[in-house]
């Protein structure tokens, strides 16, 4: 294949035995030029930042660099070029890939190396020159095709490389959760009957107490935690047994409205103003109808426990030319930009409540109505929550 290739180079460009013959025969006239040649091509690389980034060794990098450069320059006249000098050639542009070298400089690097010798050719005032130039900028051409596609080449290499190592990492992520889920339903399941007896007999206790009495309040307070025990029970239910969604088609704006109805009476909700935009117009989509509650209800307690007595939430909705948008907006306390990429991930919380699950539980939600959901924050203005829903 190696040798197929070159060959097909050396076609395009009109490289032939003659070519071959003109560049060994400066071999022995140009060879004490070459150092020079050496001197000009780094001296222009370390002109230039961006090139000269990829320089990260020091000294002793640079000096081995100027040494391999010698080497293929003497190479570049050698008279043979066969798969063995295309095999030696590719490994230039694997070397680039290695360093991080912008594709870019290969070919301005060359253009640098090709008039240096130029010059000197025209310089020797050779009978031949013309013919041998001819020649040198064919041989160029090749190097130049070569390292281009082995980096090519290595580049995708890389890439793939890449992303199986992300598959890997989320087939194990993936096995990791799936086994969580499992233990989270079973305990679920294990707790969900013994809690509703629990509240129910706490509930008959609470009954036969006057309203004064001093254990009133303990009733009260107990219920308050068995109600969240029974909320993050039925989280990790719907994460581990996820339903898809039974769709109708349903007025949006109703379904935020409702959800606002829900949470006037939070205590979170008594300290921020709520403003909707937007529902003045019908935006009616194919949802599931407790399942987009369940969404804006979770996004909507967030937005306010983000924010401080007098914040502000805006709900927007808009038709776009091909989805809904709902918009859920506050001027709270942001999400720092290295936990913004993780606030998805199941269990994953910075709160001291909650089981990680809320915003998972949205995502799976929203994506299996073949939707998307967007987060942007920034810390001490605030957080920005869009979905967008497919019209039909």
């Amino acid at each position: 294949m190696a040798a197929e290739l070159l060959e097909d180079i050396k076609r395009y460009v009109g490289f032939d035995e003659q070519d071959a013959a003109a560049l060994a025969a400066l071999q022995p006239a140009l060879s004490s030029s070459l150092p020079d040649v050496v001197d000009a091509f780094y001296t222009s690389i370390l002109r230039h930042s961006g090139a000269a980034a990829a320089l990260t060794g020091g000294g002793s990098q640079l000096q081995r660099l100027r040494q391999t450069l010698y080497a293929w320059l003497r190479e570049l006249f050698c008279g043979v070029y066969d798969e063995r000098y295309f095999e030696q050639r590719c490994e230039i542009g694997r070397a680039h890939v290695r360093i991080d070298l912008p594709q870019r400089y290969m070919f301005t690097a060359m253009n640098v190396i090709r008039l240096a010798l130029v010059k000197k050719i025209e310089g020797l005032r050779l009978p031949d020159a013309a013919r041998q130039i001819a020649a040198l900028h064919k041989i160029l051409d090749i190097e130049l095709a070569v390292m281009n596609e082995t980096y090519r080449e290595e580049v995708i290499k890389r890439v793939n490389e890449a992303q199986h190592a992300l598959y890997e990492q989320k087939l194990s992520e993936s096995e990791h959760l799936a086994t969580v889920g499992q233990l989270a339903a079973s305990l679920a399941h294990e707790i969900k009957n013994p809690l509703a007896g629990i509240s129910g007999a706490i509930q008959v206790l609470g009954a036969g107490l006057d309203e004064g009495h001093p254990h009133k309040e303990i009733i009260s307070e107990a219920l308050r935690q068995i109600d969240r025990l029974d909320a993050a029970v039925k989280d990790l239910l719907v994460y581990a047994r996820p339903k898809p969604p039974s769709t109708s088609r349903v007025n949006l704006n109703d379904l935020l409205e409702r959800a606002l109805i829900l949470f006037r009476q939070e205590p979170a909700f008594r300290i921020v103003r709520v403003r909707c935009e937007g529902l003045n117009c019908e935006h009616e989509a194919e949802v599931d109808e407790a399942q987009m509650q369940q969404v804006l209800s979770n996004l909507l307690i967030n937005a306010a426990h983000a924010c401080e007595r007098g914040g502000d939430i805006c709900c927007r909705i808009t038709r776009l030319e091909s989805c809904f948008r709902i918009v859920i907006e506050d001027n709270g306390i942001g999400i720092p930009a290295d936990i913004l990429p993780r606030i998805t991930e199941p269990f994953f919380t910075t709160k001291s409540r909650g089981t990680g699950l809320g915003l998972s539980i949205c995502q799976r939600i929203v994506e299996a109505h073949r939707g998307v959901m967007h987060f942007a924050s920034e810390v001490g203005k605030g957080t920005r929550v869009s979905i967008e829903l497919p019209v039909e």
